[in-house]
């Protein structure tokens, strides 16, 4: 279990640099050699190979055609050539892992790549490249340690207890064991280390590995399961796709075996497994190809694209009739005014401040959690989508007055973006105040949400405010009380600077936030002024 748990760790180590190092790289090989579907099957391969991660590579490609850089039949594409590629990493394994005394080489490769890692910070070529090796060093001693327990455990595992139970067994455990760890590499290496210590036979090895093709494919069809109907389709297609080779593999693994073990006469059984499993995922490709495009529209058929606007605050359907058009646009910039409001009362964390009832304590444990960042782009998606709607709107016949309206609709939009952005941007930085030992910085975020409150609440009055006359002098008294807020701001963090109670970098880490807030509460009464006192105009 140690051994699995360095191993699982270095693999994870070795995916995360490759995918760190590559990063762009690896993005823009994908998008160039996916145009057709011999350079989608061939990049994927040569990719997965490289990065050591199927995973890796079909999740970027579900962002690819999430955001329509790859076509959903090219998409599939790739999908069949990361089962190949993958397979690499046991060819690795099972030539070297297994001829060498690699208990003797991990240690000084750990050694002397930790080394590196921790005097070469700075200079990040060496930096990645001790990295690589480092998480080289510490999988293959994770593996020496398996092939080391399996041999002790091998004395006392009876194989005899379950052969009445046939090989379709080994495939639910090959199966469950890729579900758990999420990794069909590591679960070749087990099965790898379990024959070559006697605990399995090659024909229970075979069906493991034949069990493992489904189970890496589980964490990509939950990711799918969100999004578009594309991001669906090639989720559900590679967890098919997976499917059809699993019982190709199953259904054939005899022949295959003989073919292996009496025609091309290969006795090493760790070398017969990983010929197998990059056998049966070739003869796959080549069985899968022609049905491609049946395949696809099968897939487009089953996942129909929803009509209307996804991940967005903005409403469906939205009026296109000018006369309407005006009452929706208000609408929807006051109710994502409104969200505005409620994300930055979130991340100032004044949400948290009331206390809840029993029944809202009930509910909170059947909601999901929604980050910051989730939210922001959310709001964001809503800007886009409303910019759309104004775009669709203009193909008809507007007047002067209604562009105009229109414009200050979409002003206040942006307004309200302008101030989600500007929290969002302290978010870190308020965290920080609210864990500083040093009292000063930690008091910030006690100062910062009161005056929020008090803003809050001048924010309340306007909005309640029934005399329309008098709205422009309550705007100036705001916006004059916000500004003089910020200069007193200022001063004391002037007096304290001077006093020696904040150094220099503290003090303009309290500036900056400050300026951002000033910004922030500047631009929702920018927006509110609009929404405000144009409401009574709309046509």
């Amino acid at each position: 279990m140690a051994g699995l748990g360095f191993f699982l760790f270095g693999m994870s180590q070795l995916e995360n640099i490759m995918k760190n190092i590559s990063g762009r790289s690896l993005k823009l090989f994908l998008k160039r050699n996916t145009q057709n579907l011999f350079k989608a099957i061939v990049g994927s391969a040569i990719i997965t190979g490289i990065v050591q991660s199927s995973s890796v590579v079909s999740l970027i490609t579900l962002a690819f055609v999430e955001a329509g850089v790859i076509s959903f039949r090219n998409a599939l594409g790739v999908i069949l050539g990361t089962n190949l590629g993958t397979t690499l990493d046991s060819w690795i394994v099972a030539t070297i892992g297994f001829k060498l005394n690699i208990l003797s080489y991990s240690f000084p490769v750990i050694a002397i790549s930790a080394i590196g890692v921790f005097f070469f910070q700075q200079r990040k070529k060496l930096h990645n490249l001790f990295a690589i090796f480092f998480a080289l060093g510490v999988l293959f001693l994770g593996l020496s340690y398996m092939k080391e327990g399996a041999l002790a455990y091998a004395k006392d595992f009876d194989l005899a207890a379950y052969s009445s139970y046939g090989t379709f067994v080994f495939v639910i455990i090959g199966f469950i064991l890729t579900t758990i760890i999420q990794s069909s590499s590591a679960t070749v290496a087990i099965t790898l280390t379990a024959i070559y210590s006697g605990v399995v036979d090659f024909p229970s090895a075979v069906a493991i590995v034949i069990g493992s093709e489904v189970g890496t494919t589980i964490k990509i069809l939950f990711w799918g399961m969100k999004g578009s109907a594309d991001k669906k389709r090639v989720a559900w297609g590679n967890f098919i796709y997976n499917i059809f080779t699993a019982l190709l593999a199953y259904i054939t693994m005899h022949w295959i075996i003989y073919f292996i073990e009496n025609v091309v006469q290969i006795n090493d059984p760790l070398v017969g497994l990983v010929l197998f499993q990059s056998s049966i995922n070739l003869i796959s490709i080549v069985l899968f190809i022609p049905f491609l495009n049946i395949f696809a529209k099968w897939l487009e058929n089953k996942f129909l694209a929803k009509k209307g606007i996804t991940n967005s605050y903005a409403g469906l359907d939205l009026p296109l009739l000018p006369v309407l058009a005006m009452d929706a646009m208000r609408m929807q910039a006051e109710n994502l005014f409104h969200k505005t409001l409620q994300f930055n009362k979130t991340i100032l964390c004044l949400v948290e401040l009331e206390t809840p009832g029993w029944i809202d304590n009930l509910k909170s444990l059947t909601q999901s959690y929604t980050s910051s960042e989730d939210e922001y782009q959310r709001l964001k998606q809503t800007e886009g989508d409303l910019l759309v709607y104004y775009s669709n709107i203009q193909e008809n016949n507007l007047s002067k007055k209604q562009t105009t309206l229109l414009l200050l609709y979409l002003s206040a939009i942006r307004q309200s973006i302008f101030a989600a952005k500007a929290i969002r941007d302290i978010e870190h930085n308020l965290k920080e105040f609210d864990a500083s030992v040093n009292d000063l910085l930690h008091e910030q975020c006690a100062t910062i949400r009161s005056e929020w409150l008090a803003f809050d609440n001048q924010l309340n009055q306007i909005l309640n405010h029934s005399d329309n006359n008098k709205l422009p002098l309550e705007f100036d008294i705001a916006m004059h009380n916000v500004l003089e807020q910020d200069e007193e701001v200022k001063l004391e963090v002037m007096r304290q600077l001077k006093n020696n109670h904040l150094n220099e970098l503290e003090a303009s880490t309290i500036m900056n936030v400050h300026r951002e807030m000033l910004s922030c509460k500047k631009s929702l009464l920018q927006a509110l002024e609009i929404l405000r006192i144009n409401r009574n105009n709309a046509i």
